[in-house]
């Protein structure tokens, strides 16, 4: 039966549920719908024990989105401080993207009814912020989205907080508008990141988040933060528990409420690390478990143990897989594949082989793996519970065989008195001494209905530091997003992880083979390929010095560098840092190991080797070919995961026909050398290469045979060739998918401009103008704001009429400039470039101020005439507070003629009909910059930080959106 739009109601939720995820919900999760939607706001905390299913909250959260938009947020975000979890929680979140967005009938076509967007890819886009620069995540491109975002605390918390982790300073308005407004927070195992939630409270208690106009109407309040976990912090937070019936009305439920546990403690003496020490005892246990435990689970506290461990039972002839937070996402989900049906909590048959998963604290929460078995180093009791979580998720070992076994490892070497574990402190050790003495009654019983942690003395939780207070005068500088900058900027690491943390900071890592700046920009970086390690680890792989210690939780202090003989870095080879800039990508050499900083991605030649069965090793180097001495192929294409991640990002495939990155012993593919004697054409060789090599059964990987079939079966007319010179092999050719990539579109304006589409100004102001006001109605803006938006869009760009600009826009050609009918908002040519010296010094939306100020009448429309020009002055992230105003050592008359009708701003010829704009380029004489600067200051007490920040990011994306559309058309064109 077909469900309505119009009947869709909270009774319904069951049936979306399980339409998703093909079972039904949990009694708890369809009573939680209904409450939401009664009441119309979510509970302050959400206290669920582990396997009962809490990531079902995002279902909740599309489904009254759906129900009710006017009222809930439609960007969820689900906030955990586990790069694996994030991964599962993504996981999730896309397959009820997809299940709505493919649906053919009953209640989710309904839903995507409810849900979509006019020229829109995803019903509902979804994106994870791991770590690294996140490129790959829609939920900033429109405003008016209904999205997921699985996010770490970092990397949501510095967007809040303005301060964006990987986002350029001109961008971080954007994130922090669409962060601090109409949005969800889902904050996951809240005692992993308290200090956090308590800058929450603090945003939220002093006005900064959600906005409310000072003046007018209110800008919608849909800003909502959820905890979950009991917070007894939070005075009068209403909570959500499972009740009594929950666990009557569900046998599952009850079974996994009432499953029983049961730990033994093992000592292992010694003066020897961990890594040398706990391998043997972790095998000894494994060989003499029971026949009914299959899936076995071992859980310790540094990547190194576990790659230690993992090596040792692989020897011993073990089926074993090693996950830690330190892989590459593209790895990491290739392992997870690999084991899902050992970890899989529903299975329904036992595992047939004997399976061991060797982790990190990357598996500790959230993750929905379950074990027969379970062997854990110790770790503070709050860590040691959500570990045991992992154990039995189901309940079914335990009315099976009366209980689910667990081991509990002690390592002398770790829990000295005298030297405080570097990631638990001390509480590891104190945890441990706490438990032996109950170990003396013997097993410790560990199930989900024993309060453990009850049992023990608060020293043996793991340290809850708190957040400093923010006060208005943090959040005051914090907007100040441009230069100079604010005298004091408070750094945000406090705020998101606590007083008197000293977490040791990550740089990403990336493996190419053609490092070049063109190289980079036709493959640029992708985050399915990044890694994220801690920078003394780095530095210390470089340097060639002992191998740092790396856990995947934030230390207490960072783990001492070991100390090197040289006294000054030698000279790095194969070692490159990425950044963006105006212009696009750019790569620069690393001369010396002290030069790489915080932050920092680097691109490093997989000669340098770091990683080994797709998890950090600095250790590792690739070995060589037998009898050939050269590098092993298959070696390097598993380092090298450049076109893949292009594959996995989903927005522009790449092939590099580099024959060091295809499989062995396929035809080689054309290059540039066979030119000389070819009587082909390139394209016609390519094309036949394709052809011949897709018709070979099984030889390439599954995502580049997917890649080489879009590239025949949609023609060579879908695809460029482009040539490239690498430096230390042959010149090769790269096919790189014809299509508009939003990552080129991320505010630059420079690139913004050089599109190659013929879009005339007038054209391009009418769109951004219709376009802002379309996005401000669908959020709910009051009308006298859609309109404001409507006008800043149709004067934004007013000062691309100076002739400079023009100029350049036509690529200093003389005879387009000749014969120049109106002016350009984006360059005519193809590969036009800007020319280095012959943009104007002024800045053009700081000259479309200045042009909309020569004439009072223009801003007659205007509700707000400070919002207007605020909204035209930083459309490309700049007046937070002061623009950038240069001398012009040569002034330009600009001059705009208009009229303004229903339909938009008009420019025209004369100023028969019209308004006369008119101005001087060189305005640093003027008070300009000031009265910016003060409109700025205004603006955010008037709409609040956020708020501003979100009006700001409606303006700019319907700009970036117009832009990508003309990008578009022309792309189709061609």
């Amino acid at each position: 039966m077909e469900t309505k739009v119009s009947d869709l109601a909270a009774d319904d939720f069951d049936a979306y549920f399980e339409a998703v995820h093909e079972y039904k919900p949990y009694p708890w999760q369809s009573r939680l719908t209904r409450e939401v939607l009664a009441e119309g706001k979510w509970p302050n905390v959400i206290d669920l024990p582990t396997g009962t299913g809490k990531t079902a909250v995002l279902d909740t959260a599309v489904f009254t989105l759906a129900l009710r938009p006017e009222v809930f947020p439609r960007r969820i975000v689900f906030v955990i401080d586990r790069r694996i979890v994030v991964d599962q929680v993504y996981k999730r979140a896309e397959s009820i993207s997809e299940a709505i967005g493919s649906a053919s009938d009953g209640v989710l076509v309904a839903m995507r009814a409810l849900l979509e967007l006019p020229d829109t890819k995803d019903v509902l886009a979804t994106a994870a912020l791991r770590g690294g620069i996140p490129l790959d995540g829609e939920w900033f491109r429109r405003p008016d989205q209904p999205s997921v975002m699985v996010s770490t605390v970092d990397q949501f918390g510095s967007r809040l907080l303005f301060r964006g982790y990987g986002v350029s300073h001109k961008m971080r308005p954007v994130h922090a508008g669409l962060t601090g407004n109409d949005c969800l927070v889902i904050l996951d195992e809240v005692h992993l990141s308290q200090p956090f939630a308590q800058t929450l409270g603090d945003m939220s208690s002093n006005g900064a988040i959600p906005n409310v106009c000072a003046v007018g109407k209110a800008l919608p309040r849909r800003f909502a933060t959820v905890v979950m976990s009991a917070t007894p912090s939070i005075n009068g937070a209403k909570q959500f528990k499972l009740s009594p019936e929950d666990l009557e009305m569900s046998s599952d439920l009850k079974r996994i409420a009432e499953a029983r546990k049961r730990a033994k403690l093992v000592d292992i003496g010694g003066t020897r690390p961990a890594y040398e020490s706990v391998p043997k005892k972790v095998y000894d246990l494994v060989r003499n478990l029971e026949d009914h435990e299959k899936s076995i689970g071992v859980i310790v506290n540094r990547v190194r143990t576990a790659r230690e461990v993992q090596a040792f039972l692989k020897e011993k002839g073990l089926t074993t897989h090693l996950v830690t937070g330190r892989m590459r996402p593209i790895d990491k989900m290739r392992v997870l594949e690999q084991i899902k049906e050992a970890v899989d909590p529903g299975r329904s048959s036992p595992v047939d082989e004997l399976t061991v998963v060797v982790a990190t604290q990357a598996i500790e929460v959230g993750a929905d793996f379950s074990f027969d078995a379970l062997i854990t180093e110790v770790a503070p009791i709050d860590s040691l519970r959500q570990r045991f979580g992992r154990l039995d998720r189901r309940g079914t070992l335990a009315v099976e065989q009366g209980h689910a076994r667990c081991w509990i490892l002690g390592v002398a070497s770790a829990l000295k008195p005298n030297k405080p574990d570097p990631v638990y402190g001390d509480r590891a050790r104190i945890t441990w001494e706490e438990l032996r003495n109950f170990a003396e009654e013997g097993d410790i019983e560990v199930g989900p209905g024993e309060d453990l942690a009850s049992r023990l003395s608060s020293e043996a939780s793991a340290e809850k530091p708190d957040a400093p207070l923010v006060l208005p005068s943090h959040i005051a500088a914090w907007t100040q997003t441009t230069y100079p900058g604010p005298v004091a900027d408070p750094s945000i690491v406090e705020f998101l992880h606590g007083k008197d943390q000293q977490n040791e900071p990550d740089v990403t890592i990336l493996w190419r083979l053609d490092r070049s700046d063109q190289a980079i920009d036709l493959v640029p970086p992708r985050p399915a390929e990044f890694l994220s390690v801690p920078i003394s680890a780095v530095r210390s792989w470089l340097r060639r010095t002992a191998e740092v210690p790396v856990s995947d939780t934030a230390t207490v202090e960072p783990e001492e560098e070991p100390r090197r003989k040289e006294s000054v870095d030698k000279k790095l080879s194969g070692v490159h840092k990425w950044t963006r800039g105006s212009t696009g990508h750019t790569t620069t050499e690393v001369d010396n190991v002290a030069d790489i900083k915080p932050g920092d991605v680097l691109i490093v030649n997989p000669q340098l080797g770091g990683l080994q069965n797709g998890t950090w090793d600095p250790a590792y180097r690739p070995p060589k070919s037998a009898g050939s001495g050269k590098d092993d192929a298959r070696t390097l294409m598993s380092f090298d995961l450049g076109d893949q991640a292009q594959a996995e990002h989903g927005r522009r495939a790449t092939l590099r026909l580099d024959p060091r990155l295809l499989p062995e012993g396929i035809e080689l593919p054309p290059n540039p050398s066979d030119e000389v004697e070819a009587t082909e054409s390139r394209e016609g060789r390519i094309d036949g290469w394709l052809k011949r090599v897709h018709s070979i059964p099984n030889i390439f990987p599954d995502w580049m045979a997917q890649v080489v079939s879009h590239f025949v079966e949609s023609g060579k007319r879908n695809f460029e060739v482009k040539e490239l010179s690498e430096n230390d092999g042959d010149d090769y050719y790269v096919l790189v998918q014809r299509s508009v990539d939003p990552a080129t579109l991320d505010g630059y304006d420079d690139q913004m401009s050089f599109t190659g589409t013929e879009a005339t100004l007038r054209k391009h102001l009418v769109g951004v103008g219709s376009k802002a006001a379309d996005f401000g109605r669908r959020l709910g803006l009051p009308t006298h704001l859609v309109d404001d938006l409507r006008l800043a869009g149709e004067l934004h760009d007013l000062g691309k009429v100076d002739s400079r600009f023009q100029d350049q826009l036509r690529g200093q050609d003389l005879v387009s400039i000749a014969k120049a009918e109106e002016p350009l908002a984006k360059s005519l040519q193809s590969g036009s470039k800007p020319v280095s010296g012959k943009w104007p010094p002024v800045r053009h939306e700081t000259s479309s101020v200045a042009l909309v100020q020569s004439n009072p009448q223009v801003l007659e429309r205007a509700n707000d005439p400070d919002l207007v020009l605020h909204l035209m002055a930083s459309h490309h992230g700049f007046s937070r507070p002061f623009p950038r105003v240069h001398k012009d050592p040569n002034p330009q008359d600009l001059r705009v003629v208009g009229e303004f009708c229903d339909n938009g701003f008009r420019l025209l010829k004369d100023s028969e009909h019209g308004l006369e704009m008119r101005t001087q380029s060189d305005l640093a004489e003027t008070p300009l910059a000031l009265e910016i600067a003060d409109r700025f200051w205004r603006l955010q007490e008037r709409y609040g930080h956020h708020g501003l920040a979100w009006l700001e990011s409606i303006m700019r994306l319907a700009d970036q959106q117009r832009s990508a559309e003309e990008q578009q058309t022309r792309s189709n064109d061609d």
